[in-house]
């Protein structure tokens, strides 16, 4: 009995036996094996990719490790496949081939959040399967009064510095300085321009003559052309009664070695007196040296202080128009006397229509305002009918029709006050055009 529970249990080891290493042959035969993997030694920027969200990210290829680990699943892949977020770009620095010929990339994001190994097709000569190349910026053309101008820091700090690369751009893209506070008066030149693909935002390439150590990429909304004052310049708030602030100024004191918290008072009081108009033009109001606040304000001025002077609104101003025929290209344009049109006087205007000439003197006149209410279709300025000509019984008339981009261009600086000119393009018609109203003789808007 003994003898056959012997024999029975080394049958049955046996065929436990055979089992087992039958089932580790066909999981080794299943199982692919790695052939290479090497380190890309490729120029790095050629290895940006972004995922196109078919394939999740490992530890190690799963074909080859069943142990290994997902990183990134396929919907999260998917996720950073279709971000708007350039720091979710990757970039490829190792390749590994397997016995059955795939190809699977190592990759980080730009963020270094992400890291793995990722199916990249059957070649090593091209992105493919779970990745593609990426094109993380697009070239931006910069015009000559771009590369002509001087840029200053907007806000000198720790926020908009300079970077080797566009932020984000590049893998590992570093600070140039992590802070601009001491450069804040140094004149930087735009040299390149570049934008992200995937945020649209520009950033430009500058260059400082005076620390070139801080020249590189930086966002462009956070250059200004505007030089920062001195730290002995005295900040100007000018203010409405109601202590409504209409404009600020930066007044530097003519001695610039001049040093902080010292009396400045005669020199910075002349300068406002001189110079205030210039300082608020365009906002439509007048500062008089002579008011008793500001007679108090332009007393003991100190380097580096701020003062605040009292400003009032100007009256209404009403201009005046003239009339232009727009040139050709060839020819420049050319007066459009009332002799020219049909009626011999230029159209009537209503009181109401007249008041679109009218607003607070010393401020830009508003061409939305003025275009609603006499140059759009079917408003007594648009279109001037001319004088006409008979040939062969055939009429031929001259049409004026109001010329939006060169009269908006033309007037953008024109304050109310001042005259206004009104620019129209030459045509001619031989079909029946409507009539220039009769002139009103009350009218005195009209320059000529």
């Amino acid at each position: 009995m003994q003898s056959t529970l012997a024999k029975s249990v080394f049958v049955g080891l046996a065929a436990l036996s055979f089992a087992s290493v039958a089932q580790l042959n066909a999981n080794a035969a299943s199982s692919a094996k790695t052939t290479s993997n090497v380190t890309l030694t490729t120029d790095a920027t050629t290895r940006n990719v972004v995922p196109t969200g078919s394939n999740a990210i490992y530890s190690y290829p799963k074909t080859v490790k069943k142990s290994a680990r997902t990183v990134a699943s396929k919907a999260t892949v998917a996720k950073l496949a279709a971000s708007k977020s350039s720091k979710d770009y990757f970039r490829a620095y190792r390749v590994l081939t397997t016995s059955r010929g795939s190809v699977y990339y190592k990759v980080v994001s730009f963020d270094g959040a992400v890291r793995g190994y990722i199916y990249g097709g059957k070649s090593t000569s091209a992105f493919a399967g779970g990745l593609k190349a990426a094109t993380t910026t697009e070239q931006v053309t910069l015009s000559a009064t771009d590369k002509a101008s001087a840029y200053y820091f907007a806000n000198a700090g720790t926020k908009n510095v300079t970077w080797n690369n566009p932020r984000y751009t590049q893998y590992k893209a570093k600070k140039m300085v992590t802070n601009t506070t001491p450069f804040k008066y140094d004149i930087l030149t735009v040299t390149d321009a570049k934008k992200k693909s995937r945020e649209g935002s520009v950033y430009y390439y500058v260059k400082d003559a005076t620390n070139p150590s801080v020249s590189g990429w930086v966002y462009a909304k956070a250059l200004t052309k505007t030089a920062p004052a001195a730290a002995n310049s005295v900040t100007v708030n000018y203010k409405d009664a109601s202590g409504k602030l209409i404009k600020t100024a930066n007044v530097a004191p003519t001695d610039k070695s001049v040093a902080v918290n010292a009396d400045v008072t005669t020199d910075v009081a002349a300068q406002l007196t001189k110079n205030s108009a210039t300082y608020l033009e365009g906002t439509g109001y007048t500062f008089s040296a002579t008011d008793l606040v500001n007679k108090t304000a332009l007393t003991g001025i100190k380097a580096g202080s701020t003062i605040n002077l009292v400003v009032a609104k100007n009256a209404n101003a009403t201009s005046k128009v003239s009339f232009k025929i727009a040139g050709d290209g060839v020819k420049p344009a050319t007066a459009l006397p009332a002799s020219l049109l049909e009626a011999k006087a230029y159209p009537k205007l209503t009181d109401a229509q007249q008041a679109a000439f009218a607003g607070t003197e010393g401020t830009v006149v508003s061409m939305p305002t003025l275009e609603s209410s006499l140059l759009v279709s079917g408003k007594p300025l648009y279109q001037l009918v001319g004088t006409s000509t008979t040939t062969n019984g055939v009429k031929t008339t001259n049409v004026y029709t109001y010329n939006k981009a060169l009269t908006e261009a033309q007037n953008a600086k024109v304050n109310y006050g001042s005259t206004i000119t009104l620019y129209y393009t030459h045509t001619t018609t031989t079909s029946a055009a409507s009539t220039t109203p009769a002139p009103d003789a009350g009218n005195n808007n009209y320059a000529e």
